[in-house]
């Protein structure tokens, strides 16, 4: 897992469904070439995965690898309904395939924002309009990223205390302003070491590393965009020095604030052109369904 970029990921769906199982559903027995993502939204269903029973209830959310031997049916009594999804992912830059790290079932309970993005995940893929391939894509990997915040991350943010979130949300209104533990501590109701303690715990670092984090991203923009100076993008940020500046975003990003400046786009390697488009035409012209 540690020799695959998952922020690289690029994810090319085969198949899209809003499924309500009729008393008959079944899926026959087969190896599939793909990965099978599965959210039950309500009902009851059993899937088997190379042999192993597994039996789905409402909130339960199913990952089944590439390659897998893959059967299910469901229980007529409480039949199930589910988005599924059919994809292969890919690393943007080495267009190499890779496999999700998820278990082939976790209970992740029911989730509006999660059911949001698969309804309108629906709705780009049955209206099919112009440019709906850069849609559904976008609209997969907002997914993946909140699928990889509940399975894989430690610290998800959808489970954070209230006061943590509130914390984050005056950092981003205030980082461009002296920003201290108690002035934060203060605005959200709770003494300033409680505080640090419970962001650490939640959030996986210190106060201060993440308000660190959080402005030398946001110097990093104004860079990219080409309008600011060095200099300007620190004081923008909440820095008063700009040496410290310097040494912290290279310290952070592993390059200087120069580097940035001086090229018109990001450091991070990209995918070429033609794997971009190859890619969507893999997307495009697969049409036979694969359950």
């Amino acid at each position: 897992m540690s020799s695959v970029n998952f922020d690289a990921m690029f994810p090319d769906i085969q198949y899209f469904v809003y499924r309500k199982c009729t008393k008959d559903w079944r899926i026959a027995e087969s190896r599939i070439c793909f990965i099978d993502l599965t959210y039950v939204l309500d009902g009851e269903a059993t899937y088997y995965v190379n042999g192993e029973a597994y039996r789905v209830k409402q909130g339960d959310f199913i990952c089944i690898p590439k390659g897998s031997l893959r059967k299910a049916h469901i229980h007529s009594a409480n039949p199930m309904t589910a988005y599924a999804v059919n994809l292969t992912i890919h690393e943007f830059a080495s267009q190499r395939e890779v496999a999700l790290p998820f278990p082939v079932l976790s209970h992740i309970g029911y989730h509006s924002e999660l059911e949001h993005l698969f309804r309108k995940l629906n709705d780009e893929w049955t209206n099919k309009a112009d440019g709906f391939q850069f849609k559904v894509r976008g609209l997969m990997l907002w997914i993946l990223s909140d699928l990889f915040r509940m399975l894989v991350y430690e610290h998800h943010a959808m489970n954070w205390h209230p006061a943590v979130q509130r914390t984050m949300q005056y950092i981003q209104l205030h980082y461009h302003q002296p920003v201290k533990a108690a002035q934060i501590a203060h605005s959200v109701g709770l003494n300033a070491s409680y505080l640090s303690g419970l962001f650490k715990k939640c959030v996986g670092q210190t106060l201060y590393s993440y308000i660190n984090h959080y402005r030398v991203n946001q110097a990093e923009n104004l860079l990219l965009s080409g309008e600011f100076s060095v200099t300007e993008a620190a004081e923008l940020c909440g820095f008063k020095d700009v040496y410290h500046f310097s040494k912290l975003f290279k310290k952070i990003k592993g390059y200087p604030p120069s580097r940035v400046k001086q090229t018109p786009s990001p450091p991070a390697e990209l995918p070429s052109a033609a794997g971009l488009m190859d890619a969507g035409r893999r997307s495009v012209t697969r049409t036979r369904l694969l359950t």
